[in-house]
């Protein structure tokens, strides 16, 4: 059986790669094979790569055929079709699904699986928004970019529903049995998208695997915002790694900042009946897809531009280029 894991992007899929990489040879006596063909680049690179991102690169970056993905993927899943194999990139959960589907046309369509974990949508547009911000890719204000961005969506409603995603996939994969999961942490199997992806394939944690669990706390929008500044000016590789030292400064750790209430609760409305099918379809004896947020009283009179909002950017701002001087 192999798998194909598509992402989504901000569901833990950077966390689940690094895991099966690194313990590549304990998974592999439990029957795990995480595919090489796709993570190790067509002039033959010895450098395994995290992820299967490289075919998503070949797609996204010329017209070239498939052709040597297809061969490498077919000869190493006859070498090890009596494992459950494994293929994971974020970036196929929005490349050419035609193309990518060209890559596994010589596996039988009963020994394939497609899944992807679903974020609640109102998170996943809150994490979209962060990522870009830290990147310093946001092209306007932020309040403008998040009623621009919601209006497309509104308009389009199809760039953001898992039910026109499937719709694409069948297309594209026909007679391939997709398994769509919630990004419930407080569902998943102990808490963390590793436990939970292995339990749905099947494969036994093999003892000795390192697991890393981190509380992983939501960077804040403010904070966000600040990294962005310095990207522009320093790049992101430094900003990246000036990122990842620890502020102890609550401005700079955050949930539910980007979204007003009243744009964070129409926009889980409309995409929930949006996707009404696609609940039916795969979670039935849920009341609803997502499980109702609850706002703290904070959360619930955020306003992106008021006073508190412009104070909490500029301490923000002081922290992050203290640290990018201190470099």
């Amino acid at each position: 059986m192999l798998w194909l894991h598509m992402g989504m992007p901000k569901t833990g899929t950077t966390a689940l790669q690094g895991y099966v990489r690194n313990n590549a040879d304990q998974l592999a006596d439990v029957g795990l094979r995480y595919m090489e063909a796709g993570r190790r680049r067509l002039e033959g690179s010895t450098r395994l790569a995290i992820s299967h991102n490289i075919i998503a690169f070949h797609i996204n970056q010329n017209q070239h055929p498939m052709d040597p993905f297809r061969e490498m993927m077919t000869r190493e899943y006859e070498a090890h079709h009596d494992q459950t194999c494994l293929v994971s990139s974020e970036m196929f959960y929005s490349c050419d699904l035609t193309k990518l589907a060209q890559v596994f046309t010589e596996i039988p369509s009963r020994e394939l699986r497609i899944t992807f974990y679903c974020r609640r949508y109102s998170d996943f547009f809150e994490a979209d928004y962060k990522q870009r911000a830290k990147n310093g890719r946001l092209n306007s204000s932020p309040s403008d970019f998040v009623r621009n961005r919601l209006d497309r969506i509104k308009a389009n409603p199809q760039s953001y529903s898992f039910s026109a995603k499937l719709a694409q996939i069948r297309q594209s994969f026909p007679g391939v049995q997709v398994i769509p999961t919630l990004y419930e942490r407080a569902e998943m199997v102990r808490g963390h998208v590793v436990d939970d992806f292995m339990a749905q394939v099947g494969v036994p944690l093999p003892e000795g695997g390192a697991i890393d669990r981190p509380s992983n706390p939501s960077q804040s929008r403010a904070a966000s915002e600040a990294f962005g500044v310095v990207s522009r000016a320093i790049g992101r590789r430094e900003s990246r790694r000036l990122r990842r030292r620890v502020v102890d400064d609550l401005v700079m750790v955050r949930r539910h900042d980007v979204l007003e209430p009243d744009e964070r609760a129409w926009l889980d409305a409309f995409l929930t009946a949006e996707d009404a099918p696609f609940q039916q379809e795969f979670f039935p004896d849920r009341p609803q897809l997502f499980s109702p947020v609850e706002l703290s009283e904070e959360e619930q009179a955020f306003r992106r531009d008021t006073a508190e909002e412009y104070d909490a950017l500029r301490r923000a701002s002081e922290i992050v280029f203290r640290m990018a001087l201190e470099t």
